[in-house]
């Protein structure tokens, strides 16, 4: 008991002397404060140091960042204001372009005003090495908007840039294993077989186009008749009842990849050629044209072109005015036959000279009156 006593008494004595050198801490600190303000000289001795110092500080921020500043300035400055060469063997500068793409002016400026364009339309297959799956050599007019869309066989025997013949599909395949750069090889075996030369380009793969239509809600699709397939190596199957569909991007690709028919890829492009028609529906409903160059840009990694950025706004911001009939589709025709136990596509000389035909008229689409007016009139004539 005695000792819990001299225990507490302890803890309590040590507790006193605690407070009571914390009361002679803040006498002195007191004090001290009461010594330096009777003393003016040493607190305008210590604002001196204390604003020196900050000086320094500064000064070496300063000396940091200011010439990184310039440096990255310069750079930019370089980089926007740098002649950069366009498709068509033009100049222009990227500070150019930003302002072009904000801007609205007619068609053909953005285009070295021409009068019109042709493009190549690439679409890759979704595995690799990424065979050239999709081909379309497009002719546009840039004052009325008509345009002339050639489909062409992806397994179209044609002359690769190397000089030997392949199917078209292996194009974009060689090209990247042999000079990394399969879009050229492509464009090139085109304009070989067409004597076309195609100033600009885009190259989809599959997961994009499946962005891209996801991005403007879907589209409309009157599907002729059912499509079903079913492959087990590509874990691929395909569903698509007959009638009016909303399809996603997903159910769109699916659509526009079916082959197994008795038409085979002729009934394939065709539906290719339906896509683009719903598509550009799409595009037009909602407004969605308007997001097209955010849309490409997050796209970015899943497609190549040639295109600007202000010529894709320009062309973006055309879309309302392309009525349904402005675009007119063909395919290429080509008989099938077997060279060295290959399959494939091969033309003639005198169905490229009608697909060069279809291509070069973009003259608008003639109005036919129906058989009744034709009755009526003919009625009118007979009885004056």
């Amino acid at each position: 008991m005695d000792k819990r006593k001299e225990s507490l008494s302890e803890r309590i004595l040590a507790k006193a002397r605690q407070d009571a050198s914390s009361v002679s801490k803040t006498g002195q600190s007191r004090r001290t404060a009461r010594q330096y303000s009777s003393r003016p000289e040493l607190n305008d001795r210590i604002r001196k140091r204390i604003s020196a110092h900050r000086r320094r500080k500064t000064n070496i921020l300063l000396g940091i960042f200011l010439p990184l500043g310039i440096i990255v300035l310069g750079l930019l400055l370089f980089l926007m204001f740098r002649p950069m060469e366009t498709a068509s063997g033009g100049k222009t500068t990227a500070y150019h372009v930003m302002m072009r793409a904000i801007t609205s002016d007619p068609l053909p400026t953005y285009f070295d005003h021409q009068r019109d364009i042709y493009a190549l339309f690439v679409g890759l297959d979704h595995d690799p090495p990424h065979r050239s799956d999709t081909v379309m050599l497009a002719h546009i007019d840039l004052n009325t908007l008509q345009s002339r869309v050639l489909s062409v066989p992806r397994d179209l025997r044609v002359q690769m840039p190397s000089g030997g013949w392949d199917k078209l599909a292996h194009a974009y395949v060689y090209g990247r294993q042999r000079d990394n750069d399969g879009v050229a090889w492509v464009k090139q075996s085109v304009e070989g077989l067409l004597g076309i030369e195609a100033t600009y380009y885009f190259v989809i793969k599959f997961d994009g186009f499946v962005k891209l239509v996801d991005s403007v809600g879907g589209v409309n699709i009157d599907v002729k008749k059912a499509l079903k397939y079913r492959d087990r190596a590509q874990d691929l199957v395909i569903d698509i009842p007959a009638g009016e569909q909303h399809m996603d991007g997903e159910q769109l690709l699916k659509y526009v990849r079916f082959r197994h028919d008795a038409l085979g890829d002729i009934g394939r492009m065709q539906r290719q050629q339906n896509a683009i028609h719903a598509l550009i529906a799409a595009l037009k409903r909602g407004r969605s044209y308007t997001r097209i160059p955010a849309i490409i840009g997050a796209m970015s990694d899943t497609f190549e072109t040639n295109l600007r950025l202000d010529q894709i706004a320009a062309l973006a911001r055309a879309v309302p005015d392309i009525q349904d009939d402005y675009i007119q589709s063909m395919t290429l025709f080509s008989d099938s036959t077997t060279i060295d136990g290959i399959s494939y596509q091969v033309t003639d000389s005198k169905s490229v000279a009608e697909a060069l035909a279809f291509l070069e008229d973009l003259s608008p689409p003639v109005e036919t009156e129906t058989a009744d007016e034709e009755s009526k009139d003919t009625e009118a004539a007979g009885n004056p």
